[in-house]
């Protein structure tokens, strides 16, 4: 705002005294400083409620950047607990490594695993072999069926190429016709 000198203003109080006139210069006086008091009040309203949208904008941001804080605050303490629970894990699993092998039955070419291992595969072999006498007291097979198995699967004498030899059970060899199909050679096989 400029500023009035008392000269100025002693001036403008003339002029005003002769344009208006000494009967209506109190009541224009009176109207000019209830429009200038209006004027102040509401200049003083939109400045203070500027004011105040800018400090609410400032708090708001203030608050928004301390609840990014303390959020950045909480994951950098989870974090750095999380780290320290790795590095405790490691520490006790280092230490438990020296531990083993620092000991005297440390053996670095054994290895629980392969020896359990081994035993597994010892009773699987001891129980397949108690599986199988089992299973050969069920199907014994004679002597005479024998024969006659590996007789069936002997090959042709020279002499005669459309017939194959077999064996009866006194061990007499006969001349019989070869099968014509491997089905009708399975078929003749005893057990099947």
């Amino acid at each position: 705002m400029p500023s009035i000198s008392s000269i100025e203003l002693l001036l403008i109080l003339v002029v005003a005294l002769l344009v208006i006139g000494p009967e209506r210069l109190p009541a224009a006086i009176r109207t000019a400083s209830l429009w200038l008091g209006r004027f102040r009040r509401s200049f003083y309203k939109v400045k203070a409620e500027i004011e105040r949208e800018i400090n609410a904008d400032e708090v708001r941001r203030q608050l928004h950047n301390e609840s990014v804080l303390a959020d950045i605050r909480d994951a950098k303490s989870e974090v750095q607990k999380v780290a320290s629970d790795a590095r405790t894990a490691a520490s006790d699993a280092k230490e438990s490594v020296n531990k083993i092998v620092n000991s005297k039955e440390f053996d670095p070419g054994a290895s629980p695993a392969t020896d359990e291992q081994l035993r597994n595969a010892e009773a699987e072999r001891k129980a397949a072999v108690t599986g199988a006498g089992a299973d050969q007291e069920q199907f014994q097979i004679s002597e005479s069926d024998a024969d006659t198995v590996r007789a069936t699967h002997a090959s042709p004498p020279p002499d005669e190429p459309g017939k194959s030899a077999t064996s009866d059970p006194v061990g007499a060899t006969h001349a019989s016709p070869a099968p014509d199909s491997d089905a009708e050679a399975t078929s003749r096989e005893p057990g099947r």
